[in-house]
């Protein structure tokens, strides 16, 4: 991305993200950028919305659909990019939107991966830490199993990785036997 699209990008994210802190919405804005952001990598849109070919009227009309579903505020939000002809950059700004508003509140989604699932006991008892360890607040939690890691966990948050997985330390241990 050149560094003029980053300052269109940021031109429309910051003030949004202020005024969702002015109004105190960060819970439903959170919530709301969340799921349009899942929606929209589920179904290819970041693409349609960077295609040359496809219509400007077309690509406002499919983000105009994500109005119906969210606050008032994101859906004026949606309307200004919408008037600005900024449809093909508005994943983009939605993305950074959600950075923003979590760097702003320390609040972050925290993707924890295991060999199995955890209990919802192990999930009470590590937040407390992870919210200590990582010094921030755990906004959301995304579980994902891999079962390469053998047993433990890692944990990765605001581009930190705790990693105490058994995978990482045989390969810990097989690098001091080297």
């Amino acid at each position: 991305m050149d560094k003029k699209t980053v300052k269109v990008i940021e031109k429309y994210s910051m003030p949004f993200v202020q005024l969702v802190l002015e109004k105190g919405e960060e819970d439903r804005i959170f919530s709301d950028l969340a799921q349009i952001k899942q929606v929209a990598e589920e179904t290819g849109l970041p693409s349609f919305l960077k295609k040359v070919a496809v219509d400007e009227s077309d690509k406002e009309k499919t983000i105009a659909f994500f109005q119906d579903s969210v606050s008032s505020l994101l859906q004026n939000f949606i309307q200004v990019l919408i008037y600005n002809h900024r449809a093909n950059l508005f994943y983009d700004i939605l993305v950074d939107c959600l950075n923003r508003l979590e760097k702003e509140t320390n609040r972050f989604e925290v993707t924890i991966t295991s060999s199995h699932p955890l209990t919802d006991e192990q999930k009470s008892r590590l937040l407390p830490l992870i919210e200590k360890k990582m010094s921030l607040k755990v906004r959301s939690v995304k579980e994902q199993i891999d079962e390469s890691l053998i047993g433990g966990f890692v944990i990765f948050a605001n581009h930190k990785t705790i990693d105490v997985s058994i995978k990482q330390q045989l390969k810990v241990v097989k690098e001091n036997l080297k």
